[in-house]
């Protein structure tokens, strides 16, 4: 198997024209969310304009145990791939990388010379919704990401952090992690509303927790924005969904797919695109809506039954 790996043969016997680029999650399998789903649809787009398919591969599940990734892509029958990872999984794109496959990774980003990635700058946007809070008077602004780090989510703490910390209003306690599920943004507004010292906004960096916030708000009688201001995250269109419009940070993540996979099949004519740069134009931005206001002049508790304690602090 040693000589087989060094001189990187692949058997003939039940080889697989390679026409197809793959879509590969190195960890958890997540193509239902608002941002998968919108790349998916983006690359569909793009996929129609080449000559190639576009196939979602498991490569937890296929790859064979002493198979190296250019062997497991000749025998599925891929050209090339798209890989959505996050930072407990680079080691699996940092092997895919040293193989020198065409591969392109969407989403996350990292420090690595050669390797192109495709994301939203979204940094720039996060500043911008935690300069509006305070702007309107927010002290107290908590912070809800993914679980699941990436480059992505990094940046947008990052602009979190920096920009509260300069002022002198950065409040560990108001920083946390959860799962990006609908339920989870209901677990979160119920916490958020119960603290000794409430936070009177949050910025919440996934789109389907900030829905659930925003819904679990209407049904605790929580009013928002008058009690609570909330800026989410939006890949789609999510923010004109729900009531009132959210205030989000907002990225077209359709044409990141679409740009993910042209990126592929430009590696595989041979031009050389290899570049550690998100486009220009994925850009996220900020979009002001009807979810932030001032901050009330006293900040109750709200139970998840609507009782309502005064906390003995005003604005």
């Amino acid at each position: 198997m040693d000589a087989v790996h060094r001189c990187d043969y692949a058997p003939a016997v039940g080889v697989r024209t390679q026409t197809s680029i793959a879509l590969l999650y190195t960890g958890t399998f997540t193509p239902g969310s608002p941002y998968d789903s919108a790349c998916i649809e983006g690359m569909v787009d793009a996929m129609r304009q080449t000559p190639y398919d576009l196939a979602i591969v498991d490569i937890r599940r296929d790859k064979l145990p002493h198979e190296t990734f250019r062997q497991f892509f000749a025998r599925k029958g891929i050209c090339g791939a798209i890989v959505r990872s996050t930072a407990a999984e680079r080691f699996v794109v940092q092997q895919m990388a040293d193989e020198h496959l065409p591969i392109v990774v969407l989403g996350d980003h990292f420090a690595h010379t050669g390797l192109p990635f495709v994301f939203a700058e979204s940094a720039s946007a996060s500043r911008e919704g935690i300069e509006h809070l305070l702007s309107l008077g927010h002290t107290r602004i908590a912070f809800a990401a993914c679980e699941r780090e990436d480059g992505d989510h990094r940046d947008r703490f990052e602009a979190y952090r920096s920009t509260l910390q300069s002022r002198g209003l950065l409040h560990p306690d108001l920083v946390g992690r959860i799962p990006p599920h609908r339920m989870d943004g209901e677990r979160l507004i119920r916490n958020l509303m119960g603290m000794p010292n409430r936070p009177t906004a949050v910025f919440i960096a996934d789109p389907l927790v900030a829905v659930g916030a925003i819904n679990e708000a209407h049904k605790m009688g929580v009013k928002v924005p008058e009690e609570l201001s909330i800026i989410g995250f939006d890949d789609s269109d999510l923010r004109s969904l729900v009531f009132p419009k959210m205030t989000a940070v907002c990225q077209d993540s359709r044409l990141l797919g679409r740009r993910a996979l042209e990126r592929v099949a430009s590696l595989l004519s041979g031009e050389a695109v290899r570049e550690a740069k998100p486009f220009k134009e994925h850009a996220a931005w900020l979009e002001i809506n009807e979810t932030t206001a001032p901050p009330p002049e006293v900040a109750y508790h709200v139970l998840p039954n609507r009782t309502r304690l005064h906390t003995g602090r005003d604005r």
